[in-house]
Protein backbone atom coordinates (compact mmCIF):
# COMPACT_ATOMS: atom_id res chain seq x y z
CA UNK A 1 0.00 0.00 0.00
CA UNK A 2 2.94 2.41 0.75
CA UNK A 3 4.65 1.92 -2.08
CA UNK A 4 1.67 2.27 -4.41
CA UNK A 5 1.15 5.26 -2.62
CA UNK A 6 4.61 6.69 -3.14
CA UNK A 7 4.78 5.18 -7.14
CA UNK A 8 1.17 6.55 -7.86
CA UNK A 9 0.62 9.52 -5.17
CA UNK A 10 -0.73 11.80 -3.61
CA UNK A 11 -2.84 12.98 -5.81
CA UNK A 12 -5.12 10.87 -8.25
CA UNK A 13 -7.14 12.72 -11.10
CA UNK A 14 -9.86 10.77 -12.43
CA UNK A 15 -11.66 11.91 -15.68
CA UNK A 16 -14.91 10.46 -15.79
CA UNK A 17 -15.18 9.88 -11.95
CA UNK A 18 -19.23 9.72 -11.24
CA UNK A 19 -20.17 6.19 -11.84
CA UNK A 20 -19.05 2.81 -13.38
CA UNK A 21 -15.42 2.07 -13.77
CA UNK A 22 -14.51 6.01 -12.60
CA UNK A 23 -16.07 5.67 -9.06
CA UNK A 24 -14.61 2.15 -8.95
CA UNK A 25 -10.66 3.35 -9.47
CA UNK A 26 -12.26 6.38 -6.73
CA UNK A 27 -12.66 3.76 -4.09
CA UNK A 28 -10.09 1.27 -4.97
CA UNK A 29 -7.36 4.25 -4.83
CA UNK A 30 -9.01 5.70 -2.09
CA UNK A 31 -8.65 2.92 -0.17
CA UNK A 32 -4.83 2.83 -0.77
CA UNK A 33 -4.32 6.56 1.17
CA UNK A 34 -4.61 8.18 -2.63
CA UNK A 35 -6.36 11.88 -2.69
CA UNK A 36 -8.74 11.68 -5.40
CA UNK A 37 -9.42 14.66 -7.94
CA UNK A 38 -12.91 13.65 -9.80
CA UNK A 39 -14.03 15.04 -12.84
CA UNK A 40 -17.10 14.28 -14.28
CA UNK A 41 -20.37 16.59 -15.76
CA UNK A 42 -22.61 15.11 -12.66
CA UNK A 43 -22.68 17.40 -9.84
CA UNK A 44 -24.60 15.36 -7.91
CA UNK A 45 -23.16 11.89 -8.56
CA UNK A 46 -19.76 13.95 -7.58
CA UNK A 47 -21.04 15.68 -4.42
CA UNK A 48 -22.19 12.10 -2.92
CA UNK A 49 -19.20 10.07 -4.01
CA UNK A 50 -17.19 12.38 -2.27
CA UNK A 51 -18.83 12.41 0.92
CA UNK A 52 -18.38 8.25 1.08
CA UNK A 53 -14.53 8.27 0.16
CA UNK A 54 -13.83 11.17 2.99
CA UNK A 55 -16.06 9.17 5.33
CA UNK A 56 -14.35 5.67 4.55
CA UNK A 57 -10.71 6.34 3.60
CA UNK A 58 -10.15 10.05 5.14
CA UNK A 59 -8.69 11.36 2.13
CA UNK A 60 -9.06 14.41 0.79
CA UNK A 61 -11.19 14.85 -2.32
CA UNK A 62 -11.52 17.56 -4.94
CA UNK A 63 -14.48 17.99 -6.87
CA UNK A 64 -14.32 19.81 -10.67
CA UNK A 65 -17.95 19.34 -12.33
CA UNK A 66 -17.13 19.93 -16.21
CA UNK A 67 -17.48 18.56 -19.94
CA UNK A 68 -14.33 17.31 -20.72
CA UNK A 69 -15.66 17.45 -24.37
CA UNK A 70 -15.36 21.33 -24.80
CA UNK A 71 -12.21 22.88 -25.66
CA UNK A 72 -10.86 24.33 -22.73
CA UNK A 73 -11.85 21.53 -20.50
CA UNK A 74 -7.80 20.85 -19.81
CA UNK A 75 -6.96 24.16 -19.10
CA UNK A 76 -9.84 24.76 -16.50
CA UNK A 77 -9.11 21.16 -14.88
CA UNK A 78 -5.53 22.13 -14.73
CA UNK A 79 -6.68 25.38 -12.85
CA UNK A 80 -8.91 23.66 -10.49
CA UNK A 81 -6.04 21.21 -9.92
CA UNK A 82 -3.53 23.86 -8.96
CA UNK A 83 -0.42 22.81 -7.48
CA UNK A 84 -1.24 19.61 -6.66
CA UNK A 85 1.20 17.11 -6.87
CA UNK A 86 -1.12 14.27 -9.23
CA UNK A 87 1.24 10.98 -9.75
CA UNK A 88 -1.25 8.93 -11.22
CA UNK A 89 -3.95 10.32 -14.18
CA UNK A 90 -7.18 8.03 -15.35
CA UNK A 91 -8.79 9.45 -18.61
CA UNK A 92 -12.20 7.42 -18.15
CA UNK A 93 -14.36 9.09 -19.92
CA UNK A 94 -15.82 8.61 -24.15
CA UNK A 95 -18.57 6.70 -24.37
CA UNK A 96 -20.61 7.25 -27.81
CA UNK A 97 -23.56 8.83 -26.89
CA UNK A 98 -25.16 8.26 -30.67
CA UNK A 99 -24.28 4.94 -31.77
CA UNK A 100 -25.62 5.64 -35.00
CA UNK A 101 -24.49 5.46 -38.61
CA UNK A 102 -22.12 8.02 -39.49
CA UNK A 103 -24.26 10.30 -41.68
CA UNK A 104 -27.69 10.31 -39.46
CA UNK A 105 -25.09 12.30 -36.80
CA UNK A 106 -24.17 16.23 -37.19
CA UNK A 107 -20.36 16.67 -37.75
CA UNK A 108 -20.51 18.85 -34.58
CA UNK A 109 -22.02 16.60 -32.32
CA UNK A 110 -18.93 13.73 -34.10
CA UNK A 111 -16.91 16.99 -33.39
CA UNK A 112 -17.96 16.85 -29.64
CA UNK A 113 -16.85 13.02 -29.29
CA UNK A 114 -13.57 13.85 -31.52
CA UNK A 115 -12.29 16.75 -28.95
CA UNK A 116 -13.54 14.07 -25.63
CA UNK A 117 -11.68 11.03 -26.86
CA UNK A 118 -8.73 13.00 -28.74
CA UNK A 119 -7.97 16.46 -28.28
CA UNK A 120 -8.47 16.72 -24.16
CA UNK A 121 -6.61 13.12 -23.76
CA UNK A 122 -4.08 14.28 -25.74
CA UNK A 123 -3.51 17.80 -23.92
CA UNK A 124 -4.00 15.41 -20.62
CA UNK A 125 -1.75 13.09 -20.90
CA UNK A 126 1.15 16.28 -22.08
CA UNK A 127 0.18 18.23 -18.67
CA UNK A 128 -0.06 15.50 -16.53
CA UNK A 129 2.32 13.05 -17.96
CA UNK A 130 5.16 15.70 -17.91
CA UNK A 131 6.10 16.39 -14.00
CA UNK A 132 5.58 12.33 -13.57
CA UNK A 133 8.29 11.81 -15.90
CA UNK A 134 9.93 14.82 -14.46
CA UNK A 135 10.07 13.13 -10.93
CA UNK A 136 10.89 10.11 -12.13
CA UNK A 137 7.48 8.24 -11.34
CA UNK A 138 4.02 7.90 -11.87
CA UNK A 139 0.88 6.36 -13.71
CA UNK A 140 -1.17 7.37 -16.94
CA UNK A 141 -4.55 4.85 -17.36
CA UNK A 142 -6.20 5.13 -20.50
CA UNK A 143 -9.78 3.26 -20.42
CA UNK A 144 -10.44 2.71 -23.49
CA UNK A 145 -12.61 0.30 -25.77
CA UNK A 146 -11.79 -3.14 -27.91
CA UNK A 147 -13.48 -1.23 -30.68
CA UNK A 148 -10.19 0.94 -31.26
CA UNK A 149 -8.69 -2.68 -32.91
CA UNK A 150 -10.86 -1.78 -35.76
CA UNK A 151 -13.90 -0.17 -37.88
CA UNK A 152 -16.83 -1.06 -36.49
CA UNK A 153 -20.39 -0.37 -38.21
CA UNK A 154 -22.73 2.42 -36.62
CA UNK A 155 -19.45 3.30 -34.37
CA UNK A 156 -17.46 4.84 -37.35
CA UNK A 157 -16.24 7.65 -35.01
CA UNK A 158 -16.00 5.74 -32.20
CA UNK A 159 -13.39 3.35 -33.05
CA UNK A 160 -11.84 6.03 -34.72
CA UNK A 161 -11.18 7.91 -31.42
CA UNK A 162 -10.68 5.07 -29.42
CA UNK A 163 -8.24 3.70 -31.86
CA UNK A 164 -6.13 7.59 -31.76
CA UNK A 165 -6.21 7.02 -27.73
CA UNK A 166 -4.74 3.25 -27.71
CA UNK A 167 -2.09 4.16 -30.49
CA UNK A 168 -0.99 7.41 -28.38
CA UNK A 169 -0.71 5.13 -25.12
CA UNK A 170 1.24 2.95 -26.28
CA UNK A 171 3.62 4.68 -28.28
CA UNK A 172 4.09 7.03 -24.37
CA UNK A 173 4.34 4.05 -22.62
CA UNK A 174 7.40 2.96 -25.08
CA UNK A 175 8.61 6.55 -24.61
CA UNK A 176 8.08 6.94 -20.43
CA UNK A 177 9.08 2.80 -19.63
CA UNK A 178 12.34 3.89 -18.62
CA UNK A 179 11.68 6.74 -17.04
CA UNK A 180 9.61 5.32 -14.56
CA UNK A 181 5.99 6.03 -15.37
CA UNK A 182 3.60 3.39 -15.74
CA UNK A 183 0.75 3.68 -19.24
CA UNK A 184 -1.97 0.92 -19.66
CA UNK A 185 -4.21 1.07 -22.17
CA UNK A 186 -7.28 -0.80 -20.55
CA UNK A 187 -9.43 -2.33 -23.39
CA UNK A 188 -13.11 -3.33 -22.30
CA UNK A 189 -16.22 -4.51 -23.75
CA UNK A 190 -19.07 -4.24 -22.41
CA UNK A 191 -19.23 -3.70 -18.62
CA UNK A 192 -22.14 -2.86 -16.07
CA UNK A 193 -22.84 0.53 -15.89
CA UNK A 194 -26.05 2.53 -16.13
CA UNK A 195 -24.67 3.99 -18.64
CA UNK A 196 -24.40 0.49 -20.47
CA UNK A 197 -27.61 -0.43 -19.61
CA UNK A 198 -29.63 2.94 -20.39
CA UNK A 199 -28.06 2.43 -24.00
CA UNK A 200 -28.53 -1.34 -24.08
CA UNK A 201 -32.45 -0.43 -23.46
CA UNK A 202 -32.59 2.16 -25.69
CA UNK A 203 -31.51 -0.38 -28.71
CA UNK A 204 -33.88 -3.02 -27.60
CA UNK A 205 -31.16 -5.21 -26.93
CA UNK A 206 -32.78 -8.82 -25.68
CA UNK A 207 -32.58 -9.01 -21.84
CA UNK A 208 -31.22 -5.31 -21.62
CA UNK A 209 -31.34 -4.99 -17.61
CA UNK A 210 -30.41 -8.96 -16.86
CA UNK A 211 -28.16 -9.88 -19.20
CA UNK A 212 -24.80 -10.71 -17.08
CA UNK A 213 -21.92 -8.03 -18.17
CA UNK A 214 -18.51 -7.28 -16.28
CA UNK A 215 -18.32 -5.72 -12.96
CA UNK A 216 -16.69 -1.96 -12.85
CA UNK A 217 -15.36 -2.76 -9.39
CA UNK A 218 -13.32 -5.89 -10.76
CA UNK A 219 -12.37 -3.91 -14.32
CA UNK A 220 -10.68 -0.82 -11.89
CA UNK A 221 -9.08 -3.03 -9.67
CA UNK A 222 -7.16 -5.40 -12.33
CA UNK A 223 -6.37 -2.15 -14.50
CA UNK A 224 -4.54 -1.24 -10.97
CA UNK A 225 -3.18 -4.58 -10.69
CA UNK A 226 -1.75 -4.45 -14.20
CA UNK A 227 -0.29 -0.94 -14.31
CA UNK A 228 2.87 -1.89 -14.84
CA UNK A 229 2.49 -4.25 -17.17
CA UNK A 230 1.56 -1.80 -20.06
CA UNK A 231 0.99 -0.75 -22.94
CA UNK A 232 -2.23 -2.80 -23.65
CA UNK A 233 -4.44 -5.28 -21.17
CA UNK A 234 -7.44 -6.54 -23.13
CA UNK A 235 -10.70 -7.80 -21.00
CA UNK A 236 -11.23 -10.36 -20.86
CA UNK A 237 -8.41 -12.42 -23.53
CA UNK A 238 -6.15 -11.27 -21.58
CA UNK A 239 -7.58 -12.80 -18.55
CA UNK A 240 -8.68 -15.94 -20.58
CA UNK A 241 -5.26 -17.09 -22.22
CA UNK A 242 -1.95 -17.93 -21.72
CA UNK A 243 0.18 -14.87 -20.52
CA UNK A 244 3.01 -15.53 -22.98
CA UNK A 245 0.43 -15.78 -25.98
CA UNK A 246 -1.81 -13.21 -24.65
CA UNK A 247 -3.40 -9.97 -26.84
CA UNK A 248 -1.35 -7.78 -24.55
CA UNK A 249 1.76 -9.37 -25.03
CA UNK A 250 1.32 -9.43 -28.93
CA UNK A 251 0.91 -5.61 -28.33
CA UNK A 252 3.73 -4.90 -26.28
CA UNK A 253 6.14 -6.85 -28.82
CA UNK A 254 4.69 -5.18 -31.71
CA UNK A 255 5.18 -1.26 -29.95
CA UNK A 256 8.71 -2.68 -29.44
CA UNK A 257 9.55 -3.91 -32.54
CA UNK A 258 8.12 -1.33 -34.30
CA UNK A 259 10.29 1.10 -32.25
CA UNK A 260 12.98 -0.66 -33.01
CA UNK A 261 12.59 -0.31 -36.66
CA UNK A 262 11.81 3.19 -36.76
CA UNK A 263 15.00 3.97 -34.77
CA UNK A 264 16.84 3.90 -37.63
CA UNK A 265 14.96 6.57 -39.38
CA UNK A 266 13.96 8.50 -36.22
CA UNK A 267 17.01 7.89 -33.75
CA UNK A 268 16.71 6.43 -30.67
CA UNK A 269 16.71 9.09 -28.04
Amino acid sequence: MSDFKHRYGPWAVIAGASHGVGAAFAHLLAARGLNCVLVARRAEALAALKSELEVQYAVEVLLVTQDLSHSDATERLIAAVGDREVGLFIYNAGGDPFITRFLDTSVEDWGSLLSLNSLTVMNCSHVFGAPMVARGRGGLLLVGSQAALGGIRKLAMYTATKGFALNLGESLWAEWKDKGVNVLNLLIGTVDTPTMRDAMVKLNIPNALTMSLPKAEDLAQLALDELGNGPTLIHPEDTLSNRASSPGQARRLHVLNKSAKAAVFIGND
